[in-house]
C-alpha cells in the first residue's frame, strides 16, 4: 500500500495565511488590553480597600438585581 494522500493539502497554504492575517489583527488589541490590565493592577495595588469596598458594593448590588426577578 502507497502513502494515504491527504485532500486538504492544497488547502493549507490559503488557510495558514488568513491565520496570519487574524493574528495581526489580535496584536493591538492585545497590546490595549495588557495595558489596561496593568493599569487596573496599579490601582487595585495603591487602594486595597477600596477595592474591597467596591467588589462588596458590586456583589451587593448584583445580588439585589438577580433576587429581585
Amino acid at each position: 500500500m502507497g502513502m494515504p494522500v491527504n485532500r486538504l493539502e492544497s488547502i493549507w497554504p490559503q488557510v495558514e495565511a488568513v491565520e496570519a492575517q487574524v493574528e495581526g489583527r489580535k496584536r493591538p488589541w492585545r497590546k490595549k488590553a495588557k495595558s489596561w490590565e496593568r493599569g487596573l493592577e496599579g490601582i487595585l495595588a495603591e487602594h486595597p480597600k477600596m477595592a474591597i469596598v467596591a467588589a462588596a458594593a458590586i456583589g451587593v448590588a448584583l445580588g439585589w438585581i438577580v433576587k429581585r426577578k
